[in-house]
């Protein structure tokens, strides 16, 4: 069965960098990770920079773009529920699931408002 929760202790998210030899350095981030039963097989963050809150960094192990979504659409929501209004990205490898989440470009980068963005209404 697979699932979608928040990774608690920086020592999962490392080991998993690890063994995926990915390298990404872990700053001021919350993450969450894709789960088959009890494996870990992905994981994304949203990471604070300059006072501003961005999605830059999902991977998924089979690169599967239906569970990338649905990564991308959990840590959206849990940045919505720790009051966070608005959600910026930068990383050009995601601009295909900006552009379907939702996210505008501006300035360089893409943004995103949060406002209403989980109602029945705003929803996708």
């Amino acid at each position: 069965m697979l699932t979608i929760k928040k990774i608690i202790t920086t020592e999962e998210v490392q080991k998993y960098l690890d063994k995926e030899k990915l390298d990404h350095p872990i700053g001021q981030e919350q993450f969450m990770g894709v789960y088959d039963g009890d494996g870990l097989i992905g994981i994304g963050s949203i990471s604070l920079v300059n006072l501003k809150v961005y999605m830059n960094f999902i991977y998924i192990k089979e690169n599967d773009f239906a569970l990338r979504h649905g990564l991308a659409k959990a840590l959206l929501n849990m940045a919505d529920l720790s009051g966070i209004k608005t959600v910026y990205g930068s990383e050009p490898a995601l601009k295909e699931l900006y552009s379907l989440l939702r996210f505008r470009e501006q300035d360089g980068e893409y943004v995103l408002s949060l406002e209403g963005y989980f109602t029945t209404d705003g929803c996708l």
